[in-house]
């Protein structure tokens, strides 16, 4: 159901602190069809500087074009031109962009011109911020995230923030800008894990107020010869058992990401497609239903 003009939509932040979960995967692949099911305006925010959702989605020409054009997210956290420097940033006072400025639309319905699904592309100078310690210039650069964030919202649009995998200055920008969080974990204890310091990171850092909502999602399932013990582990889980999914995903060649294509899983060519999207899509309508959409 569409959202009134005059309403904030919510903010997604995909994150969890142990990398290889597959946190690309659910703000590429689930959000997709998030949007689909749902029909309401959606933007994903590549927000780590390895940039993989971006490399997902993207054609290497179609983001260079991108690049040249500024249409990344560096737009956003530092008026253009940002500086080259590691050590220095553009803190000239200048209105930030609009979203569909920075963004590139990938998909829209046919006479709803507004309900699209439109990308800001990551960007390899991100890592800037995890090299400096000047706090100042460090928190205009939040400020100005923190407002694109709010803008974002407007209309009821849904913002997904793809997240990098450690605790540092950008990690702590999405959990600030942030209504819901979700953690994708693999069904192994070392996953586990990263979600465990997660929720005390949140909890033991008063500057993030008010908290996300979490969510959990497994990911990664085995079809065959699978052992469950790490997943009961996790249901019965005191704090995080109540806030895992019900719904799970499975592993699938499909979400492997390969040079050789750009784009969203569900339309990879081959066998077991319908399979694939049929399972995407319980999954994406249990997050609309816990972000509110329905």
């Amino acid at each position: 159901m569409a959202k009134q003009q005059n309403e904030l939509g919510p903010v997604v932040a995909t994150l969890n602190l142990k990398g290889g979960v597959g946190k690309t995967t659910v703000s590429a692949h689930v959000f997709r069809v998030v949007w689909e099911t749902f029909r309401t305006p959606t933007l994903l925010i590549d927000f780590d500087p390895q940039f993989n959702l971006t490399q997902t989605l993207f054609s290497r020409d179609d983001y260079e074009k991108a690049q040249k054009a500024e249409r990344t997210v560096m737009a956003v956290m530092e008026p253009s031109p940002s500086l080259q420097s590691l050590f220095s940033i553009n803190t000239s006072v200048s209105p930030l962009p609009e979203p569909t400025e920075v963004s590139t639309q990938l998909w829209r319905f046919k006479g709803l011109k507004h309900i699209d699904l439109r990308v800001l592309p990551g960007d390899f100078r991100l890592v800037k911020y995890s090299l400096m310690d000047d706090h100042g210039q460090l928190k205009k650069v939040e400020s100005r995230f923190l407002s694109f964030v709010s803008k974002c919202r407007e209309g009821g649009r849904l913002t997904v923030i793809d997240c990098n995998p450690s605790s540092s200055f950008l990690t702590l920008c999405a959990l600030r800008a942030c209504t819901h969080l979700i953690v994708p974990v693999r069904p192994d204890r070392y996953s586990i894990l990263g979600v465990e310091l997660l929720d005390q990171f949140l909890n033991e850092t008063p500057t993030i107020e008010p908290k996300p909502k979490t969510m959990i999602l497994l990911n990664g399932i085995p079809r065959q010869h699978y052992d469950r013990s790490v997943e009961d582990e996790l249901r019965s889980h005191p704090i995080l058992g109540p806030v895992t999914l019900s719904q799970r995903l499975h592993q699938s060649a499909k979400l492997q990401a390969k040079p050789s294509y750009a784009g969203f899983a569900t339309d990879k060519p081959g066998p077991y497609k319908n399979k694939l999207k049929d399972e995407i899509r319980s999954i994406a309508e249990e997050i609309g239903k816990m972000l509110g959409l329905s």
